[in-house]
């Protein structure tokens, strides 16, 4: 019971992240390296992550608050890649719009991770990156 006490407490963190990217980096490129990685990299960079629950994926960072964000950026990847979601779009928003967006987006992920633990985490990344992602663009296909 007390790991789910923490687990729950991790929530407000997640709105504190406003400033983190929403997407993953593209692959910080030095001179003469490509500068994005190929969907199957994104798809293999989450392998490993993709059948944890919001409280295993806790456990399996030791609640490291970083490396948690670091596992929901991979899988915020393969969101943008199963629903062909334009990327350029949040380049477009102003620094404050997307702060909102951000925000917006991790308060999503630890509100269902903190309503129930034991979702699985992929599917609450993907369920707040398609919430996140309306508000900025209603026309985009969510397939």
């Amino acid at each position: 019971m007390k790991k789910r006490i923490k687990f729950a407490g991790i929530a407000p963190l997640f709105a504190a992240v406003g400033l983190l990217l929403l997407v993953p980096a593209m692959g910080v490129a030095g001179e003469g390296e490509k500068e994005h990685l190929t969907a199957e990299e994104y798809i293999e960079l989450a392998r490993p992550y993709l059948h944890l629950s919001c409280e295993t994926a806790w456990a399996q960072v030791e609640e490291d608050q970083d490396a948690y964000l670091a596992i929901i950026d991979k899988m915020t990847a393969i969101g943008f890649l199963n629903h062909d979601l334009d990327v350029a779009k949040l380049g477009a928003l102003a620094e404050e719009d997307l702060t909102v967006v951000q925000t917006d987006f991790y308060t999503q992920i630890g509100k269902k991770c903190r309503e129930n633990p034991h979702n699985l985490l992929a599917g609450v990344v993907e369920e707040a990156l398609l919430h996140a992602f309306v508000n900025i663009s209603p026309d985009a296909e969510m397939q």
